[in-house]
């Protein structure tokens, strides 16, 4: 779909690109991208995802877009033992080629063994630069929930409350995520090189206007506190937005009258 609108906000910088429909190609050029530059700079591609609607985007790829035999797929969160999103990633990954050797799903086992064992894979991984503290991806695609809470990492929680310890996958139970989850960290998050937030929808929007307006407390909106390395891309649609095209009108209006 066409896109309509392209700014940069700050608090902290996001460039927010806003279409009047569904982005699925869109979020594949900006896979493809990096996807290139990593391959041609390193020999190799780290992706993060999520599961949902984002991933489902992948398997629109004709398979000839990238050497997928070099992409190595990454998981930003799962739910255990029920394994959503690995389940949901081979049904898109098989159709483009990537080996499924190199998806990664979390394993088995507690919680607690999960996030250890993922979190020594993200360290060791050589597709991964872990030349500083957390492992730095290429490029991770995170969706959103109207509360704000992107992977499993949700408003107020134990894990969003984590952020700067260094931490790299956190267990975790929470209702809002069914259950027993793992995630990686807020720190993770914004240490990957380029992050795509996908939050499009009439039910986003407060939240979208609190992330981008920057008027959100510590720990309430986590998808607000993403801060990539070298880029983090909003991608919303004209409903997602409206809220926020209301608080920008609202502030004309008062400057006006000042």
């Amino acid at each position: 779909m066409a896109i309509v609108d392209d700014f940069s906000i700050s608090k902290v910088i996001k460039d927010v690109r806003v279409f009047d429909g569904d982005f699925a190609a869109d979020i594949r050029s900006v896979v493809e991208e990096v996807g290139t530059t990593s391959i041609a700079n390193k020999g190799s591609f780290s992706l993060c995802i999520p599961g949902g609607s984002v991933v489902a985007a992948l398997g629109g790829f004709n398979g000839d877009e990238l050497d997928f035999s070099k992409v190595h797929v990454f998981f930003c969160n799962e739910k255990i033992p029920t394994f959503p999103c690995l389940e949901g990633a081979l049904k898109e990954t098989n159709k483009i080629g990537i080996p499924e050797s190199q998806v990664y799903g979390v394993g088995e086992g507690s919680p607690a063994e999960v996030a250890a064992k993922y979190s020594e894979l993200l360290a060791t991984h050589p597709s991964i630069d872990n030349s500083k503290a957390v492992p730095s991806v290429d490029l991770m695609l995170l969706g959103t929930g109207p509360d704000g809470h992107c992977g499993c990492l949700f408003p107020d929680s134990a894990e969003i409350k984590a952020t700067g310890s260094g931490a790299v996958v956190l267990a975790g139970n929470d209702e809002r995520a069914d259950g027993d989850f793992v995630a990686v960290s807020m720190d993770v998050m914004c240490a990957a090189k380029v992050v795509l937030v996908s939050a499009a929808g009439a039910g986003r929007a407060p939240m979208v206007s609190k992330a981008l307006s920057g008027e959100y407390g510590a720990f309430d909106c986590p998808a607000a506190m993403v801060d990539a390395v070298e880029d983090t891309l909003w991608f919303t649609d004209e409903a997602g937005l409206a809220d926020f095209d209301a608080v920008d009108d609202d502030a004309e209006e008062e400057g006006e009258g000042a």
